[in-house]
């Protein structure tokens, strides 16, 4: 049986005084039950170098699913039920989301977020 599974995806583009951009150029992907998909996420000017993804279902609150630092292995956010299903692929200004084996709990809208923060009191 074919299943297909929608994932909506808003075009996201937020500029930043410090000029940071992040851009997710899908607005919608489908794919059939049990197969990969990728979610792209293009971040430019980034100094801090963590990417955050998040995940929202309808009449549900936002959930974060993992974060990622620049070279390194994505943390997961242990409380999310499908956590297991999720990755991110980082090449150069890239932060793809993969979802594995994808299921209709996937259903949602997805989001790539990252910001600047200063420790600096003034």
């Amino acid at each position: 049986m074919f299943i297909a599974i929608y994932v909506v995806l808003f075009s996201l583009v937020a500029e930043a005084v410090l000029g940071v951009s992040l851009e997710q150029k899908d607005l919608s992907v489908t794919k059939e039950e049990g197969k990969s998909v990728y979610i792209s996420c293009k971040v430019t000017g980034l100094r801090t170098d963590y990417v955050h993804w998040y995940q929202k279902k309808e009449d549900e609150a936002l959930k974060r699913i993992l974060y990622v630092k620049t070279n390194s292995k994505p943390v997961p956010e242990t409380n999310h039920p499908d956590v297991k299903d999720f990755t991110v692929l980082t090449q150069n200004d890239n932060f793809d989301l993969k979802i594995s084996n994808v299921k209709k709990t996937h259903t949602g809208v997805y989001y790539c977020a990252s910001w600047e923060y200063s420790s600096d009191a003034h």
